[in-house]
Parts: C-alpha cells; structure tokens; sequence
C-alpha cells in the first residue's frame, strides 16, 4: 500500500511540475522574439487597444515562478488573449515559454527564461527585485542559519555562488548571475519604440564579462573605486535593501522586519554575506578599477508609495502602515522614491488587478495544503525507509 501511495504522489508530482521548452540556440530565440513583437505591434493596432508591444512581449514570456502574485503585482499580469493570438499565428512561439539555457556568442550560457523575466521588471522600472537582489535573497536563504557573520556566510556561499550551473545546484550560479546583469544593461537599452531582439543582438556582440560588469556597477551604484572591498560591498548592501521591491520581497518571506520597518536582524549577516560575494565578483571582474558613471545612467527603482500601494493590495495593513512610517520618516534613506511613471503605473494597474483577483486567505489556505502535501510525502519516505530496513534485518 506504501508503494501505491507513494507512486501516486510522485505522478502527482510530475504533472504539476511545468514543461520547459527544448534549448534552443541564439539565433533562433532572438527570431522568434522579433516574431512575437511583431504579433504585438499587430494585436495592439487591431485592438486600438494602446498597450505597449514591449510589455507584451517580454510578460508573454514569463511562467512558473516568474508569473506568482508577487511578479503580477510588480511585472504587471499577462495578457490571455494576446497569448492566444499569438500563438494561434505562430505556434513555435510556445518555445519562448520556459526557456532555460541558451548559449550566447562568446559561448557562455545564460538562463534565458530569466533573461527576459528579468528585463520586464527592469523595463518597469524595477531593476533589482527581479534580477540580481532577488537572487542575493535566496542565496542567503539557502544558507540562513549556518554561520553567524558576514563573512562566515561569504565563506559557504563561494561554494554555489557564480559556479558553473543550469540552476539545478545552485541558487545563484552563473548563468543566474549572467542574466542579471545583462537585464539591468540591456534592458536599459529598452525605450518606446525598441525591438527587443534587436537591443539583445546588439548587446551581445563582442560583449566581455569586464563590458558587462563595468556597464552594470555604473548603472546599479554609481561611481565607485572597486577597490575598495568594504565601501562597495556596503554600498551593494544599502542599494539592496533601500528598494522598496526588495523591501516587499524580504517581507513576505520573512527576511524584513514590520518593527520599525527594517532588515530583520537574524538576516542580515546572510544578506550581506550574499552582497558581499557579489561585490567581490564584479570587483575582480573590472580589475579592482575606478568606474565612472554620470547620474542619468543610474536605474530608478520602485518608489516607496507603490510599496505601500503594494502591502495594501496583498491584505497587509499593518505592514503597510509600518512601510509608510518609514516613508514619511525618512523619505531618501529608508525607502527609495525615485520613480518614473512606468512603476507607478505599473503598480497602480496590478494593485487594482490583485485586489479583484487575489484572495489572501485563500493564498494562505493554499501554502497550508502544499505544506500538508509536503509533510506527507516526508512522512511517506520514512515509513518506506523503515520498512527497508526491517526487511533487511529479518
């Protein structure tokens, strides 16, 4: 009975996982995203509906983990009927859908599915949630509780961080790292009017990993003598936890404290161990130099009242006036309110969505019965063990 059980969890399992798409090479992909921007271009003039081809494109692209509430709230939610339309006229657009990865022109592989998620944040307005702040979150989330500084965290996280994976080992390998910073350049590189298989082409020629990591410093922190290890690992850390997506982020999983509106204090030694590594990486990357930058290449983030906006949308009120205090305490050092009207438009339109579509407590219902299922399947694994064992005993 333990094997029929057993078998029927893991069917279950396997059908709940998503199928990802077969790799495809660069070619092709950037082929079939030009297609899919022109199908577009196309919807919008039918529908005179006066919806941006970009946004269309890039969310077209987003499943799985890249398209929870959290990436509906901040990314905006995916368009059905374009999805229909689109894939109708050309069903190899399927394969844009779940991409892992795709191997670039200087032979680096790049989690492509992440890539393009990634840049639909960026081209929001949020450049740091979605693509390399996200990512220091759950490195330090793998390793929470197993060191009790900075630089004991560091330490473990040089096992994982930046390593040679597809995302199947690590947390933040390398082509977690790639597509980070490649979605903050490039899709810095998106404007009204882009193609955005045409910004990628042109990106990727000759790029270097110095090109890279020297665009994206002066994009993300500004002028800085990388050199200096603790004035830029400090300045990764305070440009992390001073955005309000990052801020919205460390909450709902535990990281970021409502009391006084701040990074939870058992989380922090992992969170800087994890921007830490970053810095170090990006340092040795542009040679420990100075990069310049000019203050109108600096991203703009989410600003603090679409945070606030945000809390209230997900059912959390009391998180939300702990968020706006903070706001109206200190509204340059707390909580970032630098924002274009992308993100606030863009938060406006997924607060309303979420407030119509989204149930908290069934939300919470729902972790509470995958929690239940997990349990069980644990349970399930140690009477098999058992049963193992005392058949080998007899």
């Amino acid at each position: 009975m333990v094997w029929v059980i057993t078998g029927v969890l893991a069917l279950l399992v396997l059908l709940a996982l998503p199928a990802k798409a077969e790799s495809a090479d660069y070619e092709t992909t950037l082929d079939r995203l030009g297609r899919l921007q022109a199908l577009a271009e196309q919807y919008i003039e039918e529908k005179n509906s006066g919806d941006d081809p970009i946004d269309l494109t890039l969310s077209f692209t987003r499943v799985g983990d890249y398209n929870t509430d959290i990436w509906q709230l901040t990314a905006g939610t995916r368009d059905g009927e374009f999805e229909k339309y689109a894939t109708d006229a050309d069903p190899d657009l399927w394969d844009l859908q779940g991409m892992n990865t795709v191997e670039l022109p200087n032979g680096q592989g790049i989690d492509f599915g992440h890539l393009l998620a990634a840049m639909n944040l960026v081209y929001r307005g949020m450049p740091i949630a979605g693509s390399w702040g996200g990512d220091c979150m759950q490195l330090a989330q793998v390793y929470a509780g197993q060191a009790s500084d900075a630089d004991g965290y560091a330490s473990l996280m040089q096992q994982t961080f930046a390593i040679e994976d597809d995302g199947s080992a690590s947390k933040f390998g390398d082509q977690d790292l790639r597509a980070d910073l490649d979605s903050v350049v490039a899709g810095s590189e998106l404007k009204s009017g882009s193609n955005v298989a045409d910004v990628l082409r042109n990106y990727y020629t000759n790029l270097t990993d110095y090109d890279r990591c020297y665009q994206f410093i002066a994009m993300s922190f500004g002028s800085m003598n990388t050199s200096d290890s603790e004035a830029f690992r400090n300045k990764v850390y305070s440009t992390m936890t001073a955005d309000a997506g990052m801020q919205l982020l460390l909450y709902k999983i535990g990281m970021w404290s409502s009391s006084g509106w701040q990074v939870d204090a058992d989380a922090e030694p992992a969170l800087r161990g994890a921007c830490n590594e970053l810095a170090d990486y990006l340092s040795r990357a542009v040679n420990g130099e100075k990069v310049k930058s000019a203050s109108s290449t600096l991203m703009h983030t989410m600003a603090g009242q679409a945070l606030v906006d945000a809390l209230n949308a997900l059912g959390d009120g009391e998180a939300a006036s702990a968020a706006q205090s903070a706001l109206e305490a200190d509204s340059g050092a707390t909580i970032s309110t630098s924002s274009g009207d992308a993100v606030d438009d863009a938060l406006n339109t997924a607060t309303e969505k979420l407030k119509t579509d989204f149930n908290a407590q069934a939300f919470e219902l729902g972790l509470l019965v995958l929690g239940a299922a997990a349990l069980l399947g644990m349970v399930v694994c140690i009477a098999m063990l058992i049963s193992h064992r005392s058949k080998r005993n007899r």
